[in-house]
């Protein structure tokens, strides 16, 4: 809200201050404030899209985002938020200065690398992807590109895209970024599961395997089928939206396919980031275990 809209609900100067020392309003950019408590309630992606609409607002000219800033813009979801906003426009304009709190690149900008994506200029998810995979450390660039099949983007694409920014900074770590690329996994933490059994020396499994249960099917995110283990990463919001009838058929299927012979574990973030050692451990012991050969 601007300081004008809260003027307009009959809030005066003095009140607008009073609000914000008593911490009912917070000051989101200079003359850009949002309601404490409704703030509060969003996620952190959207906080820091809320960020992105006050710079937006408060601009004399509309920026473009870029890299992780740019990925929020589009929805995709990065390994960790970006502490600043970042922004980048062509040589010679814009300046490097401005705000503490954003980052302000300059790179060749042509026209078909901008797009507007409700309403905030961003770089186009092809861009954004390749800036993220050259610039990003590896693991945050990953769960990126792991995501271009939604944005109807292929491997062959975005490397095709980068040969032609041979001698760029970053060229080379996107390559092997690209390499690393799998669009099978479907979310950030089944892409740092499978970086972390990638890194490990534990058989390769497969992914989003299909197992035919008693009334449908099962697709297991990651499974060793000589083994009989399927393993689950269990992300914070994956049931957050579920119906309970969703939930029970949830886990119907897993009891089913349990039955059939085959072994469930589940894994979550902190087992991910916090405790790769157990988590792998867990795995081996797990295969070890198993019922052998098919």
């Amino acid at each position: 809200m601007s300081i004008r809209e809260l003027r307009d609900t009959g809030l005066s100067d003095h009140d607008i201050r009073r609000r914000v020392r008593r911490g009912q309003l917070l000051r989101v950019r200079p003359g850009l404030f949002a309601d404490d408590h409704q703030y509060r309630a969003l996620d952190p992606s959207a906080r820091q899209l809320l960020h992105h609409r006050a710079l937006d607002l408060a601009a004399t000219v509309p920026p473009v985002f870029c890299l992780a800033s740019a990925a929020l813009v589009h929805g995709m979801g990065v390994l960790r938020l970006p502490p600043r906003l970042h922004t980048v426009s062509p040589p010679g304009q814009g300046t490097h200065n401005g705000y503490a709190s954003v980052v302000r690149h300059q790179a060749e900008l042509p026209e078909p690398d901008v797009v507007v994506v409700h309403g905030l200029r961003a770089t186009s998810p092809e861009r954004t992807l390749l800036d993220c995979a050259r610039l990003l450390p590896f693991t945050d660039a990953v769960v990126l590109v792991d995501q271009a099949g939604a944005y109807g983007l292929t491997r062959d694409q975005l490397e095709e895209r980068l040969a032609e920014w041979a001698g760029r900074r970053g060229v080379r770590r996107a390559r092997s970024v690209l390499e690393a690329m799998d669009s099978r996994s479907e979310s950030v933490g089944e892409t740092l599961t499978r970086l972390l059994l990638s890194g490990s020396r534990l058989p390769a499994p497969e992914l989003q395997w299909t197992i035919v249960g008693r009334t449908g099917t099962y697709r297991a995110d990651f499974a060793w089928p000589d083994h009989w283990l399927v393993l689950e990463f269990d992300g914070e919001s994956k049931y957050a939206t579920c119906t309970a009838d969703v939930i029970r058929n949830e886990r119907r299927r897993e009891v089913e396919i349990q039955e059939l012979g085959w072994t469930v574990l589940r894994v979550g973030w902190n087992d991910v980031v916090r405790r790769p050692a157990e988590t792998l451990a867990r795995v081996e012991a797990a295969l070890r275990r198993s019922r052998g050969a098919r």
